[in-house]
C-alpha cells in the first residue's frame, strides 16, 4: 500500500481496521517512539491532525494568502457553495446576532478604508457581496 494511504479513508474505516492501521501511521510518520496510539479514539484524532494540516498546505499553494483565499470564497460563494470555508454555519440563518458577527468580522478584513493603497483586491465588491450574503441570511434577499 502506499505511504499515508489512511489519510483517506473515512472514519468508519479507520476505526473497524484500528488494530493494522495504527502501525501503518506510526511507520508512515516516521514518529515511533514519539507517538503512542493506544485506542481508537487516538487514531482519529492523528489522522484528523495529519488532515488537517494536508489541506492547510494544499489551500496555499493557491491562494497569495488567507485574506485572498476569503475573498475568493466571497466573491464565488453562490446558495451554499463556500459555507463551511466561510465559517457560515445553521445559526447564522437562525441568530441574526450570529450573522451580524459574521459579517462585521469580515467587513473588519475587507472594509476598503482599512486597506488603502492595496490594489489586489476589489475592496468595495468584496463588500458588496458580504452584504449580499448577510442579508441572504437575515431573510433580507
Amino acid at each position: 500500500m502506499n505511504k499515508y494511504f489512511w489519510l483517506s479513508m473515512p472514519e468508519s474505516d479507520l476505526e473497524n481496521k484500528y488494530d493494522s492501521l495504527k502501525d501503518d501511521v506510526i511507520n508512515d510518520t516516521d514518529l515511533k517512539g514519539l507517538l503512542n496510539i493506544e485506542t481508537k479514539d487516538n487514531l482519529l484524532k492523528v489522522v484528523k491532525a495529519f488532515q488537517k494540516i494536508l489541506k492547510y498546505q494544499s489551500d496555499e499553494k493557491f491562494f497569495k494568502s488567507e485574506k485572498h483565499k476569503f475573498a475568493f470564497l466571497i466573491l464565488k460563494h453562490q446558495g451554499n457553495i463556500f459555507d463551511e470555508e466561510l465559517g457560515i454555519k445553521k445559526k447564522h440563518y437562525i441568530d441574526k446576532n450570529a450573522a451580524k458577527e459574521w459579517k462585521t468580522r469580515f467587513q473588519k478584513i475587507f472594509h476598503p478604508d482599512k486597506n488603502i493603497g492595496d490594489s489586489s483586491l476589489d475592496y468595495d465588491e468584496v463588500m458588496q457581496k458580504i452584504n449580499k450574503i448577510y442579508n441572504r441570511m437575515v431573510g433580507k434577499a
